[in-house]
């Protein structure tokens, strides 16, 4: 078994450019765990034991024996990806992303935006992720639902709701 207790870079540099690559597939959500054991694509068992709030990105290096690194890769999740039309005056957009952020906000479903795209993972189901955006009326965005590799480089974070839902003593986390 290989322990990995940090983070030694990402894969894309020139050091471990010599270097033999395994995969570990992790999903967003395995990413911001402290420990994590799982089995990389050339079958070598890994036990991760990272400090306390270590986010391992996409493409982290997480074993660097000389002649292999342990890579880190983000596994596709089914999820949502919208398009609000570019034609849209900016006050319009503005007004379609807030609703977006607060219709999932209050499902506490955690959304990211990646190049000029809304993305939401699937944490229900498409139709009720596909219902909800419906209801929001946007004019002239594209709704697909595919694979995304979520959180690539940080954790989603689901959007703060504006009311209450009876859970007084407990935290949440906000997004910006």
């Amino acid at each position: 078994m290989l322990l990995a207790t940090s983070i030694l870079g990402r894969a894309d540099e020139d050091r471990f450019a010599s270097r033999r690559v395994e995969r570990l597939m992790m999903t967003s959500a395995d990413a911001s765990k402290k420990r994590l054991r799982g089995e990389t694509d050339a079958g070598s068992d890994v036990a991760i034991d990272l400090p306390r709030g270590t986010y391992i990105e996409d493409g982290a290096v997480l074993v660097d024996d000389g002649d292999r690194i342990i890579v880190a890769v983000r596994v596709p999740e089914e999820g949502a990806v919208i398009r609000l039309a570019s034609s849209l005056e900016r006050r319009e957009l503005v007004r379609q992303a807030a609703l977006i952020g607060h219709a999932f906000g209050n499902q506490h479903v955690p959304i990211e935006v990646v190049d000029g795209e809304v993305r939401i993972p699937i944490m229900t189901s498409r139709e009720i992720v596909a219902a909800t955006l419906n209801r929001l009326e946007l004019d002239g965005a594209t709704v697909s639902f595919v694979a995304v590799a979520f959180g690539r480089s940080r954790p989603l974070a689901a959007q703060q709701s504006s009311h209450s839902h009876g859970s007084a003593g407990h935290d949440h986390e906000h997004s910006h």
